[in-house]
């Protein structure tokens, strides 16, 4: 009768080996598309978050009060004040010779608007009219020369003061702008984006402001805010550069926008 015979030890390692060897060049092609597909999903969700926060900075820095826009000395921080609103003024009576004027030589409580508001102002709010800028003390609703408080009883289509005010300049363009309230968006040491809102408005910037911070974005790795000034002839600048870096990946997004200036 022949002999039974199995395997050596040599075979056996042999074949190991090359299980092994199939084993690791499986792992690998499978490995790959797995991380690429985290890859890609890590990225979007970085840009998801960077595009939400530079969405909602363009948003309120489109509403803000024409020049009130002003940009913290490091670059780190940009500060407005949001007026959903804006009419004209009535400043002529009507053919009848009625009409409630905007008086700019005595204080006044109360003027009709030419056009009807989306809605009825509310008490607390501020009415500005001709802003040229937001440094000084001057035509700079900051400062609160050009910017009366805004009282009970005003309709879409007369504005009442809380208390009768003298705004020192009229609007070429009859233009009163409806404010309601002070927003900050400032990155912070530890990469976090706030948004602040609702602190009083003060001729100086303060950084960060009396109000508390809605967190807007984490691991933020890069920060610039830069503003410049419009002109009669030139319309402002403003310019957003945001990095959000997670896991090892950064993703940087830059934004121009024009807000207006006309006041």
């Amino acid at each position: 009768m022949r002999a039974q015979r199995g395997f050596s030890l040599l075979e056996l390692v042999v074949v190991l080996v090359l299980l092994g060897v199939l084993a690791t060049i499986s792992v690998a092609l499978i490995r790959q598309p797995i991380d690429a597909s985290t890859d890609v999903q890590r990225r979007a969700r970085l840009a998801d978050a960077a595009d939400q926060a530079m969405s909602r900075i363009s948003r309120d820095v489109r509403l803000a009060l024409p020049n009130s826009l002003r940009v913290s000395p490091d670059g780190r921080a940009i500060e407005m004040l949001i007026a959903p609103m804006a009419g004209r003024y009535r400043a002529r009576p009507t053919a009848a010779g009625g009409g409630d004027l905007l008086d700019f030589t005595q204080p006044d409580a109360s003027f009709d608007l030419l056009a009807p508001l989306p809605q009825a102002p509310a008490a607390g709010q501020w009415a500005v009219v001709y802003n040229l800028t937001a440094e000084g003390l001057q035509a700079n609703a900051w400062a609160g020369d050009n910017r009366a408080v805004i009282g009970s009883g005003s309709t879409d289509s007369r504005i009442v003061l809380a208390v009768p005010f003298q705004f020192p300049f009229p609007s070429p363009g009859q233009r009163v702008y409806v404010v309601d309230r002070a927003v900050q968006y400032r990155c912070t040491p530890d990469g976090r984006l706030l948004r602040h809102a609702g602190h009083p408005p003060a001729a100086t910037m303060a950084v960060p402001p009396a109000s508390a911070g809605a967190l807007l974005a984490e691991g933020v790795s890069a920060c610039s805010f830069r503003y410049q000034a419009g002109s009669a002839s030139r319309r402002s600048l403003v310019s957003l550069s945001l990095g959000l870096s997670r896991e090892g990946e950064t993703l940087s997004l830059l934004k121009s926008i024009h807000p207006p200036n006309q006041p």
